[in-house]
């Protein structure tokens, strides 16, 4: 079975990391970032001293997340013009360059960009989902993973609600 590709903004990568989730996204999927986002997560976070940005960097060290430059194409000038932080935008710009399968966002802004553009997105509780669902994850870590999601990421309660309520659901 070939790996999805999926693309991940910078806040998405951290909040994944923070829930403990991402080793197993990385084994499901092939996760790739672009380097803007590499920047934002691992070389500000070291500067911060957050460990999420070592968690990330050794994934970065043991290849399952892979680093791209996003290149310019004619969808720049489109998204320069949307109203998102420079890690979101190469984020977009490597979703059509690499023909990704989803693009990871939290973002409000980057989820309407994501639907004018035409791009399959999910969010970090959507794919603590599908863990749970391909039984990669136990229910206790998933329920303790989305109350991570919860306090650390700034996702509506309708999102919320429905990730908990899929959860459920798998465990009757």
């Amino acid at each position: 079975m070939t790996k999805k590709v999926v693309i991940s903004d910078s806040s998405s990568l951290i909040l994944i990391t923070k829930a403990r989730i991402l080793e197993m996204i990385c084994t499901e999927f092939e996760l790739e970032i672009p380097l803007k986002v590499f920047e934002e997560t691992v070389y500000a976070g070291k500067r911060l001293q957050k460990m999420d940005a070592i968690i990330i960097e050794r994934e970065i060290e043991q290849k399952r997340i892979h680093v791209k430059e996003a290149t310019r194409s004619g969808k720049n000038e489109k998204i320069n013009e949307l109203n998102l932080d420079a890690g979101e935008k190469e984020a977009i710009l490597l979703f059509f360059q690499e023909k990704a399968d989803l693009l990871l966002v939290d973002d409000r802004q980057a989820i309407l960009a994501a639907k004018l553009l035409g791009i399959r997105w999910t969010t970090a509780p959507s794919l603590l989902v599908v863990l749970r669902k391909r039984q990669k994850i136990g229910k206790e870590a998933a329920r303790a993973a989305l109350k991570s999601l919860q306090q650390e990421g700034r996702y509506r309660m309708d999102l919320m609600l429905e990730a908990l309520n899929e959860l459920e659901k798998m465990e009757e």
